[in-house]
């Protein structure tokens, strides 16, 4: 099934494939757009690299047979050396960088002859930073980004514009547990702007550039440094977070937002409400959250990833099958939006 957004990709200036875990299907979705650009004479209008490693043959955790990519005339690729080495396609170098990964350093190219190749780029936010303006310099249009295990962060709205999000049983073979844990996962990720609010217009940009610690915002907008460094240390000064605890007021956490501080702040009687950069910086749990928000409390967000696309993958990797159509069905009803399954 080749998903409708695939047509408007070219609309986001960088597109990250993202997975909520392995084996969900974020290759296979690659791979289907790789071929869709190729086939609707697009092709030069993508980059692609890596996170972390894509397009081996064999996965290098379950031992099993992976698709590997294909890439065509006109694309631009970015991977390390090791593995541009090895390519099995002709293609013209235009960037080598400075930087050298574990790999080797960073070979950007343009390919000449369709073949297959195994991408592998920066692992930082500045690294991919610097990736979409030179991909851009070279008059390519969306700079896509292959998402990697257990690294969202890498994917945050403060480097890709856009989003597609890859699902699974690999996240778990039960149906409703599934859905549950994917719902969430893309609630979370279009929190509401905390720059929807009057208060926070002027605000947004500013606490952006405040890298850790706890601030107050008061209902005026004033905002104020609480002396907390981090919540490992939010017992010795629960108090300075009294004046917050009313309407149109926040607490705004430039560091991680954690189970362990949202206990504590359920246990008070009067509750702030909570600002954070993105969704990078959650790490709390489901229960947790749910209690949070449903004592009256909000959470919002400095920046919000554009999702444009939610695909699925109803094989886990033991081989274990969910219903397809039943899978994006209940997904889709409960998202009220559409879900592919790239395969069928």
């Amino acid at each position: 099934m080749i998903p409708d957004f695939f047509e408007h990709i070219s609309e986001y200036g960088s597109l990250s494939v993202v997975g909520m875990a392995k084996n969900v299907g974020k290759t296979v979705c690659l791979r289907a757009l790789l071929d869709y650009c190729h086939r609707t004479g697009r092709a030069r209008d993508i980059a692609v690299t890596s996170i972390g490693t894509d397009g081996e043959a064999v996965d290098q955790v379950y031992l099993t047979d992976k698709p590997e990519l294909v890439f065509y005339p006109g694309m631009v690729v970015q991977t390390a050396e090791q593995y541009y080495h090895r390519r099995r396609l002709t293609a013209e170098i235009l960037d080598i960088s400075r930087e050298s990964t574990a790999c080797g350093r960073l070979v950007t190219a343009r390919v000449r002859t369709p073949g297959k190749l195994i991408i592998s780029g920066h692992a930082h936010t500045k690294g991919l930073q610097e990736y979409i303006r030179l991909v851009h310099r070279l008059g390519t249009r969306t700079a896509v980004i292959d998402g990697a295990l257990s690294r969202l962060s890498l994917a945050s709205p403060f480097v890709s514009e856009a989003m597609v999000l890859c699902t699974g049983a690999a996240v778990s073979k039960n149906l409703e547990e599934l859905v549950r844990k994917t719902v969430f996962q893309y609630r979370l990720l279009n929190l509401p702007l905390f720059s929807g609010l009057p208060v926070g217009q002027r605000l947004a940009s500013s606490l952006q550039d405040l890298s850790s610690g706890v601030h107050g915002i008061d209902p005026q907008g004033d905002t104020s440094d609480l002396g907390i460094p981090s919540l490992l240390q939010i017992d010795k000064h629960i108090e300075k977070i009294e004046p917050y605890c009313r309407p149109g007021a926040f607490l705004y956490v430039a560091g991680l937002l954690n189970d362990a501080f949202l206990n504590r702040l359920l246990a008070r009687k009067h509750r702030p409400d909570i600002v954070v950069s993105d969704f990078t910086k959650f790490f709390f749990s489901e229960p947790v959250y749910k209690a949070f928000t449903l004592a009256g409390s909000r959470i919002r967000v400095l920046r919000q990833p554009r999702v444009v696309g939610l695909c699925v993958n109803p094989v886990s990797p033991d081989g274990y099958k969910l219903d397809s159509k039943a899978l994006r069905g209940r997904m889709g009803a409960a998202l009220g939006c559409p879900v592919y399954n790239i395969l069928y």
